[in-house]
């Protein structure tokens, strides 16, 4: 885990002063199951603290990040935790804090770069790393045909797309696929698993990025006559609790998110106290290897 250090200034020590007891959280992507689950958390987390959470979407006008800043500022939140994809686009969250909540901390959660600002903190997992490591096991494996599957609506999926090619780079010899959009229903996976046939006949190696698609993925392959994990390996993200009901049990990247949201709230709570605390973490993603690699 990486950790940036710094010291609270008398303007972080002064937020204590004046208290709303009112915390902002903002989301971009509904859509998540494991995001909305990890929003859940904080909003209890908050509550335990004895602060009332104000959720909000910012929903897909391009203008909607900054009203939903601007309501925060007229709520007058102490603090505020960002998540989605939009707010990776640092240069309009940066001109937005700096019109509303120039004074408030705020928390980039799920990634791995800050904005250059002394009230703006990041906290995240290497998701890079992660699918790299994730790729570099499968040819450990003799994985040499590899698919991806990224799962309907997404938000990130274009960067998820980059890491796995990025981290495909490194093994010419071997071939690969990405398929997009795919729903994590029974149906749409027995769909998904003749297409990947079709493009990959020697396919014997799947990554899904999410646990219910992956396993869904693994019953059509085992429909189709396929062993896993002799035949083809499949690996999900997300390490949920399902990854270990079905057979064979799930390998599954732990993308942190569970540790991620309980701690944006802890770092946010650090703030408002006055005490020390980093302006980065970030989490190294864990392969949790079970029976289907």
């Amino acid at each position: 885990m990486e950790e940036n250090h710094y010291v609270p200034d008398e303007t972080a020590r002064s937020l204590v002063t004046n208290r709303t007891r009112a915390i902002g959280l903002l989301t971009d992507d509904l859509n998540s199951r494991h995001q909305n689950e990890a929003i859940a958390r904080c909003l209890n987390e908050l509550v335990v603290h004895g602060y009332q959470g104000i959720f909000r979407y910012i929903g897909a006008d391009s203008r909607g990040m900054e009203r939903a800043i601007a309501e925060l500022n007229n709520r007058k939140v102490e603090g505020v935790l960002l998540f989605g994809l939009s707010f990776t686009d640092h240069e309009r969250v940066k001109e937005a804090i700096v019109r509303w909540l120039p004074d408030v901390p705020v928390i980039l959660v799920y990634q791995n770069e800050r904005i250059d600002m002394d009230n703006v903190y990041c906290i995240g997992a290497n998701e890079r790393k992660g699918f790299c490591h994730c790729v570099e096991r499968l040819m450990e494996s003799g994985r040499r045909n590899l698919a991806l599957m990224i799962e309907k609506n997404r938000a990130s999926r274009v960067k998820i797309r980059g890491y796995f090619e990025d981290a495909m780079k490194d093994y010419p010899e071997a071939d690969y696929r990405v398929y997009t959009d795919i729903a994590p229903g029974a149906e749409s996976a027995k769909t998904a698993v003749e297409r990947m046939l079709a493009d990959l006949p020697k396919l014997d190696g799947v990554i899904c990025t999410q646990d219910r698609l992956g396993i869904e993925v693994m019953y059509a392959l085992k429909e189709r006559g396929f062993r896993v994990p002799e035949d083809v390996s499949v690996v999900g993200e997300g390490n949920a609790e399902v990854c270990e009901v079905c057979r064979p049990m799930l390998t599954s990247m732990d993308t942190m998110v569970d540790v991620c949201a309980i701690m944006s709230v802890r770092m946010l709570l650090d703030v408002l106290e006055g005490r020390t605390q980093p302006y980065k973490i970030v989490f190294e993603m864990e392969l949790v290897e079970r029976g289907s690699l």
